[in-house]
């Protein structure tokens, strides 16, 4: 983990603190929340994770056709994630 989130507390200076508006037992808590979650990250070089999404039209109808990511691997793969609420 970087600077950003120090394992000492008293390494981080009096204006941060201010501008963090964090008790040191919150910021600890934060900062083991954010170290749980990068150990469960993919590293660079990691194979991505396995899923399976139901294809689009090009209207943007659902195909009822399933993409699964290993089914391509090996091959280039765009992803477009948006919201269509």
């Amino acid at each position: 983990m970087s600077d950003f989130l120090p394992e000492d507390p008293a390494q981080i200076p009096a204006d941060r603190w201010a501008r963090m508006g964090l008790s040191v037992s919150e910021y600890k808590k934060i900062r083991a929340d954010k170290l749980l979650r990068e150990s469960r990250a993919p590293s660079v070089g990691d194979w991505a994770p396995d899923f399976e999404v139901e294809r689009l039209s090009d209207d943007g109808a659902r195909t009822g056709t399933m993409f699964r990511l290993s089914e391509s691997r090996g091959a280039p793969v765009a992803l477009i994630f948006g919201s269509y609420t």
